[in-house]
């Protein structure tokens, strides 16, 4: 007789989480940001500017700084070309902050740029895929520090003021750092390069903010 196969369970795709968005209040206050015409014109010239910058520093770190201006002054029509007035002050900011002696780790040879990652997760105990990208890498033979570039105008005063959703992206990144180098301690850190200051979050305050995730 014909063979009777069980049928097939219902497909369940596997929720693709970004830690940039994991925390879902940080949609609510950027449609709530953007509710204004003019406030949406300098969110996205804010978030332009930030995008060109981020670019300058990822491959100006890798350019010697003799040639840095020319090479910047090069990219920058490329990168953001609507708006030639910002060029000058994004690089001024570019050179500042790879010039600066206390960051020499961050673009060093130890480091690495937009590390893209792809890990098994779970959330409350569903499955979901985390998908992202780490904007900056250093690795050391006991340490690991993950960095992440903000451009925000206004600095928190300590770790626990910053954003919860910067608290949780960071902290996702940390969880995934764990996995990808075993036995050396990973740190997370947000680079606020307006202010040009390297602030690190303690994991604990990391923790906090990403109990219902695990990296698997």
């Amino acid at each position: 007789g014909p063979v009777r196969l069980p049928p097939l369970p219902a497909y369940r795709p596997v929720p693709v989480v970004r830690p940039s968005a994991a925390f879902a209040a940080a949609d609510v206050s950027r449609a709530l940001e953007t509710t204004a015409e003019a406030a949406a014109v300098d969110a996205d010239l804010a978030r332009r500017k930030g995008i060109a910058l981020h670019a300058l520093l990822q491959h100006l770190a890798r350019v010697p700084a003799a040639d840095r201006r020319r090479v910047a002054g090069r990219a920058l029509p490329v990168l953001l070309p609507e708006f030639p007035d910002e060029h000058p002050a994004l690089l001024r900011k570019a050179i500042s902050i790879l010039d600066r002696p206390e960051f020499a780790p961050l673009f060093g040879p130890d480091s690495r740029a937009e590390v893209p990652f792809l890990a098994e997760a779970s959330r409350d105990g569903a499955g979901i895929r985390l998908a992202g990208r780490i904007d900056r890498l250093v690795v050391g033979p006991d340490r690991v520090l993950v960095v992440d570039f903000k451009s925000d105008a206004a600095v928190p005063a300590g770790p626990e003021t910053v954003p919860a959703a910067y608290r949780t992206q960071l902290g996702l990144y940390a969880l995934v750092a764990d996995q990808l180098f075993p036995g050396r301690r990973v740190a997370a850190a947000i680079l606020w390069t307006s202010l040009e200051s390297l602030l690190e979050l303690p994991r604990e305050v990391l923790a906090d903010s990403v109990r219902e995730f695990t990296v698997r």
